[in-house]
């Protein structure tokens, strides 16, 4: 059997609905996924976007 592996997965992503129930059904997702006993650490936070704080199409923000 191979050695385990500490796995880190980002993801961002805009969206008008409720993060913090939004954040439960991905945490659930993954413990279907890799098992409840697997789950190491599961964080979450939000960040409000609005039309002067959003980058332009194609450009990064700083």
């Amino acid at each position: 059997m191979a050695d385990p592996l500490l796995v880190s997965i980002d993801l961002r992503f805009v969206t008008t609905q409720d993060p913090e129930q939004l954040s439960e059904r991905v945490r659930e997702a993954v413990r279907m996924v890799v098992g409840s006993g697997a789950l190491e650490e599961f964080r979450w936070r939000s960040h409000p976007l609005g039309p002067e704080r959003r980058p332009e199409k194609g450009q990064r923000g700083v």
